[in-house]
């Protein structure tokens, strides 16, 4: 495919993800393309020219860096450099919840093995710390035969230096150079009966069906580190990827065997203890830290109504379809150019293995009790009375509650024909103010209901 078809699939893949000014007439959209051809053509973009921003995640600061427009040939371009990777290196991104759903499986497994060791592990300030010049001279360039892509890339590379958050083309580049990571660890490991490596970004988790030494793993991850990202070899600035040695975590069923251990893998935490015959039992939790996110978010909605200077202030039925929407699972489709694509968010598609523990005695205590209290809890913690739809019998019940919605799976279902239906997801809308007509009195189609209803309650689209 030429730059030039990358560019126009670049422009609209922008402008549908653009939830500012979604809508470009074909003139509009044209007149992008246009402008950006004659940018490459005539070199007159500059890579170099993004915003940096410092931002504040769950108490950690993270440099990401953008460009201010859209539309620019910068972030165009920058785009179109992410689909040539993607489809030069076949890309896969990994799916959290296969990751997890098979991690349980095989977790499941290992317990009943008579030697096994479980290693936890992760880079880092992952994204920031990749030398795109460095990914480029060891890998890109050698795997992409187009002259005019490889000098588009090249161009990137060498000005944005490393494959900072924000940028579209991060991903790719440290999803490229991990995967290479990926294959050496399993070539390291092969000897030792790995049974199962899996890495979800930079996070990653290894387990053996032998024992192995801590100093040994951790001598062989570091080899593998130093080869994939730190080769000398490579005249380029070298990365500064490294492990977070703080969060490195190592298991074997001898540490078992003296007491219990945990390891924790993509929010979820797995207790391991053994029993008086020495059997290894295990027991399904969420790690602290995850609970404290969803309790701050759910803090958030409530402080939005109880907050007078907010625009939300005292909307009892906004509310309640937030906390609805919180502790449900929301199923919907988006397009992306002619296909439609199935999306899934909420608390419990997330952590939707524990649904099929529960009411077994295996979820952890503290996490059980978390799903059966956290929003009643809330209410407590805002020193408000509970609303109508938390108040009287059967709480689990009630819908609106986590443990009792995820042992239902409840979903919201934003699917025409399969779910709401167009009135009754205008409906749906008018009871939190929006309007199934625009300005002019057009009536709004389906999909941008369901984009407002989804901004509205705090999901996201």
């Amino acid at each position: 495919m030429s730059i030039e078809k990358e560019i126009e699939r670049a422009v609209k893949r922008t402008i549908a993800l653009d939830k500012d000014t979604p809508y470009k007439s074909a003139a509009e959209q044209e007149k992008i393309i246009s402008d950006i051809k004659s940018a490459f053509n005539d070199a007159t973009f500059h890579f170099e020219n993004s915003k940096s921003l410092m931002l504040n995640q769950s108490g950690k600061k993270r440099l990401v860096k953008q460009y201010d427009n859209l539309y620019s040939p910068e972030n165009i371009l920058c785009q179109s450099i992410k689909q040539i990777l993607d489809r030069a290196f076949k890309i896969k991104y990994p799916n959290r919840n296969k990751t997890t759903r098979t991690l349980f499986s095989v977790l499941s497994a290992a317990i009943q093995m008579s030697d096994f060791t479980i290693v936890k592990f992760d880079f880092k300030d992952y994204f920031n710390s990749v030398s795109s010049i460095y990914v480029f001279e060891k890998y890109l360039k050698y795997n992409i035969l187009d002259r005019h892509e490889i000098d588009l890339i090249k161009a990137f590379a060498y000005s944005t230096k490393y494959a900072y958050a924000g940028l579209c083309t991060s991903n790719a580049i440290a999803e490229i150079i991990a995967g290479y990571f990926d294959e050496a660890v399993k070539q390291m490991f092969f000897s030792n009966g790995i049974i199962y490596y899996e890495r979800y970004i930079d996070d990653s988790i290894l387990i053996l069906n032998e024992h192995m030494e801590e100093t040994e793993v951790k001598e062989k991850l570091e080899t593998v580190l130093l080869k994939i990202f730190h080769d000398q070899t490579i005249k380029a600035p070298k990365c500064h990827t490294k492990f977070n040695k703080k969060k490195f975590k190592y298991i074997s069923r001898r540490n078992i065997l003296k007491g219990n251990c945990s390891v924790d893998f993509l929010g979820y935490e797995f207790w391991l203890s053994a029993n008086g015959k020495a059997k290894i039992e295990i027991k399904y939790g969420i790690t602290d830290d995850k609970r404290k996110k969803y309790e701050d978010r759910i803090d958030k909605l409530i402080a939005s109504y109880t907050d007078p200077s907010s625009p939300d202030y005292n909307k009892m039925e906004l509310l309640r379809h937030r906390i609805a929407a919180f502790s449900s699972r929301e199923v919907y489709m988006t397009k992306h150019f002619r296909s439609n694509i199935w999306r899934v968010k909420g608390f419990i598609s997330n952590y939707g293995e524990l649904r099929y523990f529960l009411d077994t005695g295996l979820v952890e205590t503290n996490t059980e009790q978390y799903l059966k209290n956290m929003i009643d809890d809330a209410f407590d913690r805002a020193k408000i009375d509970k609303p109508y739809f938390l108040m009287g019998g059967a709480q689990l019940n009630c819908g609106y509650n986590l443990y009792g919605n995820m042992k239902a799976n409840k979903t919201i279902l934003l699917v025409d024909r399969i779910g709401y239906d167009y009135k009754s997801l205008v409906a749906l809308c008018k009871q939190v103010g929006i309007n199934s007509t625009d300005a002019n009195g057009k009536r709004r189609g389906y999909g941008t209901l369901v984009r407002d209803y989804l901004i509205k309650i705090r999901v996201g689209y």
